[in-house]
């Protein structure tokens, strides 16, 4: 009996699960134990979908398990979650409520009473601490709220989380690495496309830096295309987003200009200030038919487009496609990076 729980546990599934704006997007972890850890049945299922859509698909990918709950790595993405670069004096870590007051002062929350939060290093993302020396850190915050109602939709559906986070995080560190490792010579922006608005981060030689949210997201996007094509409604021109014929593609700059008239004087002012000219943009969180936007973006602030090669990262961080599996789109790099450390290579610095 003993020897065949061992057998069980050798071969235990998992799920990956990330939770943005825009829908949920799930993949099987194969033999949670070995490593490297392979990853398959890929699928993004759009917000408009219930649990049932979600329930069914763990069904079908997982049909030989049993009772019980399946082990998750988690990744999710509240509105208001904050990720914000500020000076910490760490000689004040004893001072009760220190950091909560930080936050709620230097990204004008009106109160924490009721929130996560912690302080992380801009360059490696370890947890700043009371022997850290006073510099420039990441204050991270959430409300518990919403880690609550995640755990609850999760235990609804039978998925226990390992790990549960801010997908942001584990995104630009993953993102931070493969910079390094490939040596790239210039700063990255890096944009979460979300509905109303889109977050923004510098990748520098000094580590993240975290400019103002840009007002607009998605929705802007569908609004635009709208009057573009004339669309009756938000419904029809998101429909024309996902499947674009080549005459809304030739419409791509105008679509993407709300965004764009933010996100240009923000690359000029980081740029200024730094020293460190911007060589490419990295895009998140749109699922993969909208990636053509992504590039729209991209082509519209005259930067070159960040493409990771999975083909080289994958085995960086201990992660693998079965063999003859094509790479998955690459909305697929910030979830990937919520497991990219779950089978780090030995003597590799994390990132």
């Amino acid at each position: 009996m003993a020897a065949f729980s061992m057998i069980t546990r050798n071969q235990r599934s998992g799920v990956l699960f990330n939770q943005n704006d825009h829908g949920v997007q799930l993949a099987r972890l194969a033999r949670l134990e070995e490593k490297p850890l392979e990853v398959d049945l890929f699928t993004e299922l759009p917000a408009t979908a219930d649990d049932d859509a979600i329930t069914q698909w763990v069904r079908s990918a997982f049909p030989e398990r049993g009772p019980g709950y399946l082990v998750g790595f988690t990744g999710f993405h509240p509105v208001e979650r904050v990720l914000q670069r500020e000076v910490i004096n760490t000689r004040r870590f004893a001072e009760p409520g220190f950091l909560p007051t930080l936050l709620a002062e230097s990204a004008k929350v009106p109160s924490v009473k009721d929130w996560h939060v912690a302080a992380l290093s801009p360059l490696d993302g370890d947890e700043v601490t009371a022997a850290t020396p006073t510099r420039p850190g990441l204050l991270l915050g959430l409300p518990l709220v919403g880690i609550r109602d995640l755990q609850q939709r999760l235990r609804k559906l039978s998925i226990r989380p390992r790990r549960l986070e801010v997908g942001s995080v584990p995104l630009l560190g993953a993102l931070t690495r493969y910079l390094r490792d490939t040596a790239y010579p210039h700063a990255v922006v890096v944009c979460e496309i979300g509905l109303g608005q889109t977050r923004v981060y510098f990748l520098a030689k000094d580590g993240v830096h975290t400019p103002a949210t840009l007002p607009h997201g998605l929705l802007s996007i569908m609004e635009a295309a709208m009057k573009e094509i004339a669309a009756p409604g938000i419904g029809v021109a998101r429909d024309a987003l996902l499947s674009p014929t080549e005459e809304l593609r030739s419409h791509s700059r105008r679509i993407v200009r709300m965004l764009t008239r933010h996100l240009r004087p923000a690359i000029d002012y980081f740029e200024m200030q730094t020293g460190q000219p911007i060589g490419a943009l990295y895009c998140a969180h749109l699922p993969a038919r909208l990636g053509w936007l992504e590039e729209a973006l991209c082509a519209a602030v005259d930067l070159k487009f960040l493409v990771p090669d999975y083909a080289a990262w994958l085995p960086s961080v201990g992660l693998k496609l079965p063999a003859g599996t094509a790479a998955p789109a690459r909305s697929w790099f910030q979830p990937l990076s919520l497991i990219a450390q779950l089978a780090p290579v030995p003597h590799e610095p994390r990132a």
